[in-house]
């Protein structure tokens, strides 16, 4: 699936559209809306503004961004997968936000686009994905007008913590899923450094912690579909697998879960 989420343009229609539907129930848990509300209020889009989303997926932040630049801006989001900007149209249609974004297809690491014509630029959860990270920095950098703004998002999974009984298990498993699955998941700590070689100025950095205790969470979640994934590549047994999920829920149904990751979101201006 890593592969899929690298290039959803290599994904037929039905596997793209149980993409968008993951992606849209995960942006309903109430961790996901945390984060995602924490990025709109620093992306801080204006009436007016011409601003691209850049690996839009089913367009929710495009969803997100929308009324802000009303009556006169545009949301514009692009994804290399022609099936998803299907899903991401649908979907807009759905809310009545269509009349305010447009959805195009291309991709990140060549943006079909002359330079400056942007007042603004965001990607969230892109660059873990992409095979040169760097190049879809320098990209966004090139079509927004100087004096705008850049804002990118990604995790750090190496950050997350887990009350959890079993110590060297939950780090084995945990670190296997870092390092071996979902791309670059030190994608997050980067972010800083990728957007100043690009040139960016005035960068600042904004961690958004978030922290979890019930299974309706979207981090909770993933810390299952690690398991799974850790015991699918042989990092624990299975009987390791079955432990470690039972006493992560029993946790939940006592009311004694924690666990959190820190989000790191970098917004720069360009030159």
């Amino acid at each position: 699936m890593s592969n899929i989420w690298s290039n959803p343009s290599q994904a037929g229609v039905d596997e793209v559209s149980q993409m968008a539907a993951f992606l849209e129930e995960r942006s309903r848990c109430p961790d996901m809306r945390e984060v995602n509300k924490a990025f709109e209020r620093i992306v801080d889009p204006k009436p007016g503004e011409r601003i691209l989303e850049v690996g839009c997926g089913s367009g929710i932040l495009c969803r997100l961004m929308a009324p802000h630049i009303q009556p006169d801006g545009c949301v514009l989001g692009l994804d290399i997968s022609l099936h998803f900007l299907l899903e991401a149209k649908r979907y807009a249609l759905q809310e009545d936000a269509g009349e305010f974004i447009t959805f195009e297809c291309g991709a990140a690491e060549s943006l079909p686009y002359p330079p400056v014509v942007f007042d603004g630029a965001f990607a969230a959860r892109l660059l873990l994905h992409t095979n040169d990270p760097d190049a879809v920095v320098r990209e966004m950098v090139q079509v927004v007008k100087p004096g705008g703004w850049i804002v990118i998002m990604d995790w750090d999974f190496d950050s997350v913590v887990v009350d959890h009984p079993e110590r060297e298990l939950t780090r084995r498993l945990l670190h296997w899923r870092n390092d071996h699955h979902g791309g670059d998941n030190w994608s997050g700590r980067q972010l800083r450094r990728r957007m100043a070689v690009a040139g960016l100025k005035n960068l600042s950095v904004h961690p958004v912690v978030t922290v979890v205790n019930s299974e309706a969470d979207a981090l909770t979640q993933s810390l299952l579909r690690a398991a799974q994934v850790s015991r699918d590549g042989g990092a624990i047994s299975a009987g390791e697998f079955d432990t470690w999920v039972s006493l992560l829920k029993e946790r939940i149904q006592q009311g004694t879960f924690f666990a959190s990751i820190v989000y790191f979101i970098v917004k720069g201006i360009v030159r």
